[in-house]
């Protein structure tokens, strides 16, 4: 393992970019010290240091404790993609069934779909159902499930940045986003948000920080909210916290929330949100970060980047040493799914991974999963059982 010796640069200057991720928040974080959460679950302290798992997964924790699944509920996976489409994994990752999507075929090997009304920006768990958002460039639909195979669309017509549940609250990502109180029946737009008529939103994320902090990050850029309709930016940022690219790329544990671009360097704040410190790796980021309970983890192709304050990273080579995740998930059990998101990496080329601690990985045979459209991001939740998944 080798030492990286890091540069952090002074809170100061204009506001920055941030990059993208749609974790699944908590409960909030106030209330109680209650003892130790699963790796992706959080622990609310009184001083809002609770933690939530990973890139886009994770249950959040209310009064010191981890958030109970649902009775009869099953634990899962569940990827979002390009041209509507999703896949599940309810046996800890081992395989992944229910494959389906708005396009049959090879659809996005010869279509634009990362623009278009199926285009995979964003996927939460909260309150026993699953929230997606699609659409990019074109009219698209928020959508919620039960059990991660039977879809309904809650919002159409408009497109957003990202999705994110937290203290009950589901936010659609945008400078003009929306909100619902309802598990999405009814929404509510923006009351405010500053950022650039020309900005584009890229994520959001949920941090149970201080009884709760929402996250907005944009190419022009952050943006933080303790309700999900007011939002404003921090109180200085580094203008090189920059990022963009897929969802997964703002995660929080350790009462730090980070952010790990697939391109520029990974900031993180120690204070909800309103200063925030930059940290320059010596390569990019190829896979979203998670924390998976005691520890951030990001990669790039066979090398794993871990911390456990954001600040001091260290390397380790990944067994084998030429995994090339783009998208990562944590569950509450610390395992951790991946799977190839970069350019040429669907259909027959994609390849689905799963570890249980980040450098040792087994690469799924090609029997355990269906490969198809582009992976966008990832979630961890609780899924009523379906005739692809019983109890």
């Amino acid at each position: 393992m080798t030492l990286l010796m890091v540069v952090v640069a002074a809170c100061s200057g204009e506001a920055g970019d941030g990059p993208s991720a749609a974790g699944t928040g908590g409960g909030g974080a106030s209330g109680g010290t209650g003892g130790s959460a699963g790796a992706g679950g959080s622990t609310g302290g009184s001083d809002g240091s609770g933690d939530i798992g990973g890139a886009n997964g994770g249950t959040g924790g209310s009064g010191g404790d981890p958030v109970e699944p649902p009775v009869g509920s099953i634990p899962m996976f569940i990827a979002q993609g390009h041209a509507g489409r999703t896949i599940i994994s309810c046996d800890d990752g081992h395989t992944w069934v229910a494959d389906q999507s708005d396009e049959a075929g090879d659809y996005c090997a010869t279509n634009d779909c990362d623009h278009g009304p199926g285009a995979g920006r964003g996927i939460t768990w909260g309150e026993g159902w699953f929230f997606a958002t699609f659409g990019w460039g074109a009219p698209g639909s928020v959508r919620r499930s039960r059990d991660g195979v039977t879809w309904e669309p809650k919002l159409e017509g408009d497109t957003f940045g990202g999705m994110v549940f937290g203290n009950g609250r589901l936010v659609a990502a945008d400078r003009y986003g929306q909100y619902s109180d309802d598990l999405g029946g009814t929404w509510d737009s923006f009351s405010s948000v500053e950022l650039a008529s020309d900005t584009t939103v890229r994520d959001t994320a949920f941090a149970p920080y201080d009884g709760g902090r929402f996250v907005m990050s944009a190419d022009g850029g952050i943006v933080v909210s303790s309700d999900g309709s007011t939002w404003a930016a921090p109180q200085s940022v580094p203008g090189n916290c920059r990022g963009g690219g897929y969802q997964g790329r703002i995660i929080y544990g350790n009462g730090t929330i980070v952010t790990t671009p697939e391109s520029g360097d990974v900031c993180y704040s120690t204070d909800g949100g309103q200063n925030w410190s930059v940290v320059a790796l010596p390569t990019g980021l190829r896979a979203n970060g998670i924390w998976n309970g005691s520890e951030f983890m990001a990669w790039n192709y066979g090398t794993l980047y871990r911390s456990t304050d954001a600040e001091s990273w260290t390397t380790t080579q990944t067994v084998p040493n030429d995994i090339d995740i783009g998208v990562a998930a944590v569950s509450d059990e610390g395992t951790i799914v991946g799977v190839t998101s970069n350019w040429g990496q669907h259909y027959d080329s994609q390849v689905f991974y799963r570890s249980e601690d980040g450098v040792n990985w087994d690469v799924l045979p090609e029997n355990a999963y269906t490969g198809g459209h582009p992976i966008t991001t990832m979630t961890f939740g609780y899924g009523q059982p379906s005739e692809h998944c019983s109890l």
